[in-house]
């Protein structure tokens, strides 16, 4: 009895100190500044839909109102994959609605942005492990661990509409360009001023404002990559 006494003592102290941390959101990995360790940790949770303990990671408690409201906001990316389950739909919802500590950053637009992204390049949604792991790689600017053949030949067609000519993948802006405009990675800090003109420059060449995620993945390239004509 007294050992379970203590046990539930230190699980008490453990949530108390999950808690206190609040809006500094304590996280050895991310204090450490490791983020694929982060991402690894992060990715298991969201992959065994753990809510709970993402929640005391973010020193967060549910938000049953949000949550609902947000099906509603997101409905266009739920409806992406007719065959989607309910559970898989739910922990995209959560992530949505709650990020992670990792992606907290972001708002939930952007967050269900990067889940639209990662459909985009894969035709499917995140529902592994594995999966999961993209997408919070996509959403830290980081390459994805699996590539999509037809996701970077679509982008390098992109790419010759912008630049008026072909990648060469041995040069990094390019590389940059192409992996952005595939899979949409996130820049780690946003350039409002950049991406106002990187807009303009889409428009000028594409002939319409953009929409679409793979035409907001051009955008950031746009801006971030470094790529030239």
């Amino acid at each position: 009895m007294k050992q379970t006494s203590k046990t539930n003592r230190l699980k008490v102290l453990s949530i108390a100190l999950f808690m206190l941390a609040g809006t500094a959101l304590y996280h050895p990995a991310l204090a450490a500044g490791n983020i694929l360790a982060t991402i690894a940790s992060e990715s298991q949770l969201l992959g065994t839909d753990n809510l709970t303990v993402i929640l005391l990671d973010l020193g967060r408690s549910t938000d049953q109102a949000q949550s609902q409201a947000n099906l509603k906001t997101y409905q266009s990316i739920y409806t992406l994959d007719s065959q989607i389950s309910s559970v898989v739909k739910m922990t995209i919802n959560d992530f949505i609605t709650y990020g992670t500590p990792s992606t907290l950053k972001l708002g939930a637009g952007e967050r269900a942005g990067v889940v639209n992204s990662y459909f985009q390049a894969f035709k499917k949604m995140p529902a592994t492990q594995a999966d999961w792991s993209d997408v919070l790689k996509i959403a830290n600017g980081r390459w994805p661990g699996v590539t999509s053949a037809a996701a970077e030949a679509q982008a390098k067609i992109e790419f010759k509409k912008v630049y008026g000519r072909a990648p060469s993948m041995s040069v990094s802006r390019d590389s940059n360009a192409v992996t952005i405009i595939a899979y949409g990675l996130l820049p780690s800090g946003r350039n409002l001023a950049s991406e106002k003109a990187a807009i303009k420059t889409f428009e000028y060449y594409y002939g319409f404002a953009p929409s679409s995620a793979l035409a907001w993945n051009v955008v950031r390239a746009i801006a971030y990559s470094g790529a030239s004509r």
